[in-house]
């Protein structure tokens, strides 16, 4: 090779090396420029691990070779570990005679070899051997000129380091302040909701307060002449308002009850159709100032079940009123009730207003009311349907909404048809189901009710973040694949906040690809269950990841 080529060759070397920041690009250049300048048979980039001070080969010449016939090896060890190790060029004759390759282990038995430390300004990136298959020693010429394309693609190596270190941070800053709009945007809701609760609770106790106090006021100071009809009317006035704050004022408790893990159920065995006929007989009046035609089937009609049936009736009453509540005048409920394979089977439908789709799952958060035209005319405290939802999840059972726009709605519950006993004697344990998939969250919940678990559900990240910290729970099942804030960085936050980072959690998904597991340990998951889920061994795979906790 004339010099002219050699200056044109080293021209081009040095133009890549100081504009290209892409690391392939960089070794590959290098790679055919060592195989063309120094005319050798094979070459090969080592470069160094860091952290365990390693060198392993990423690259060889002729391009497409396997790599895996070179070792790796830490650094100072074989005469290529020695050669980085010392920062030092090792030229060899014949490798066949030098004892020093023997650690290197390679299969195409190299005999003139070349070893070129690529070290940088600022530190060792790794280090590059040329070789050919014949006995023919490279000339000082030859060295000079690795050396100088050595030099440069190490500053070229390091600079391509440093920039891919770069991008990978300034995304990981992106994603941690995405992530932080997400939860700030949630906690803002979060606060929205509430003050919006505590206006309409407020506004909730003033009204039978303002009643009670009212018509007290009229018959204690006599303000008004009243015929013994009218003092009677307030009375039963006062006495009404009376049972309405009674009713708020025990929603509250419950759903603080159940929070606080205090809810107690009292099973007892009894006939689906009285209960619902008491429920039936308390709301009617209801149903009846507005014109609406409430209808009740129960098949058959002896069906029996085993629940609390006050709670039982609470669940009725509380998607009754509702139903009723946003029917317009002239309009239909009904309640059917049927045993179906060990459940009992509980619909409440309506031909009222109808709730768009988006906001089927968002109905049962605590707070949350429907911004609507109709609903905004209808008074609430936005606590009715989180608190029937908990009821029925402690009895082990789902609820769920069938509803569309001006179709009206309906809510069907299940619950098990004897009742639900913990298995030997287990604590129910209470679990966090984060899974934004419908179909695969009613079949975990019902699995683990069945078992004897108290599951709570959300159904995208931010919402398991907020309920997480919000609330103990003995173990998180958590989807990977969540719209928004994904599940294994929502495992990060709740690992980094002291408050929940000792509660396990088990990566729930339908990722199998090698190394997904790998990633969800390292996120800090305890373990990791693809789906689709073996119901046979899931309830006993979770008990092993809360044995644990409960020692």
């Amino acid at each position: 090779m004339d010099d002219k080529v050699i200056v044109d060759l080293l021209g081009q070397v040095g133009n890549l090396f100081t504009s290209s920041l892409e690391l392939k690009e960089t070794i590959d250049f290098m790679l055919k420029a060592a195989s063309d300048l120094a005319v050798c048979d094979a070459a090969t980039v080592f470069l160094l691990d860091e952290d365990d001070l390693t060198l392993a080969a990423i690259a060889t010449f002729p391009f497409g070779e396997s790599v895996s016939r070179v070792a790796r090896f830490k650094l100072g060890e074989g005469i290529v570990g020695w050669a980085a190790k010392q920062r030092k060029i090792v030229s060899v004759s014949d490798a066949t005679k030098d004892s020093r390759f023997k650690n290197l282990e390679m299969g195409y038995s190299p005999r003139s070899v070349l070893i070129m430390p690529l070290e940088s300004p600022r530190r060792l990136v790794g280090a590059l051997t040329i070789a050919r298959k014949e006995v023919n020693p490279f000339t000082s010429v030859e060295q000079a000129l690795m050396q100088i394309i050595a030099n440069q693609a190490a500053i070229s190596i390091d600079n391509a380091r440093l920039y891919t270190t770069q991008r990978r941070q300034i995304k990981e800053i992106a994603d941690r302040t995405r992530e932080l709009e997400i939860a700030n945007a949630h906690i803002a809701e979060i606060s929205r909701l509430k003050s919006e609760f505590l206006a309409n609770m407020s506004h909730e106790l003033r009204t039978p307060l303002n009643a009670i106090l009212g018509f007290s006021e009229i018959l204690k100071d006599n303000l008004v002449e009243l015929s013994e009809d009218q003092r009677h009317e307030c009375l039963e006035n006062i006495h009404a308002s009376g049972k309405h704050l009674l009713e708020l004022v025990n929603d509250v408790l419950d759903l603080s009850k159940i929070e606080a893990g205090r809810m107690e159920l009292a099973y007892d065995r009894f006939r689906v159709g009285n209960a619902v006929r008491e429920v039936h007989n308390v709301i009617r009046s209801l149903s009846e100032r507005r014109d609406i035609d409430l209808a009740i089937t129960v098949e058959p009609e002896d069906l029996e079940t085993r629940a609390d049936k006050s709670k039982f009736k609470q669940i009725l009453y509380n998607l009754l009123s509702n139903a009723i509540k946003f029917t317009a005048q002239g309009g239909r409920v009904w309640v059917s009730a049927r045993p179906e394979n060990g459940w009992l089977v509980v619909d409440v439908g309506d031909t009222g207003v109808g709730i768009p789709h988006e906001y089927h799952e968002r109905i049962f958060d605590e707070f949350y009311q429907l911004d609507t035209a109709t609903t905004r005319q209808v008074e609430g405290t936005g606590l009715g349907l989180s608190l029937t939802r908990r009821l029925v999840e402690l009895h082990g059972g789902d609820i769920r909404v069938d509803s569309e726009v001006g179709r009206g709605s309906v809510f069907t519950f299940q619950l098990p048809l004897l009742g639900m006993e913990p298995q030997n004697g287990r604590v129910h344990n209470r679990i966090l189901l984060v899974e934004d998939n419908q179909s695969n969250r009613n079949l975990a919940r019902m699995v683990l009710n069945g078992s004897g678990f108290e599951v709570d559900v959300a159904s995208d990240g931010a919402e398991g973040l907020q309920k997480a910290r919000s609330t103990l729970y003995d173990l998180v099942l958590m989807d990977v694949e969540l719209p928004g804030m994904d599940g294994l960085t929502v495992t990060r936050m709740l690992k980094s906040d002291p408050k929940t980072a000792d509660v396990p959690i088990v990566a729930l998904t339908a990722n199998a690809m090698k190394g997904d597991e790998q990633e969800a340990l390292a996120a800090g998951c305890s373990g990791y269950i693809s789906k689709p889920i073996e119901v046979a061994s899931f309830v006993q795979r979770i008990a092993t990841y809360l044995e644990p906790a409960a020692s």
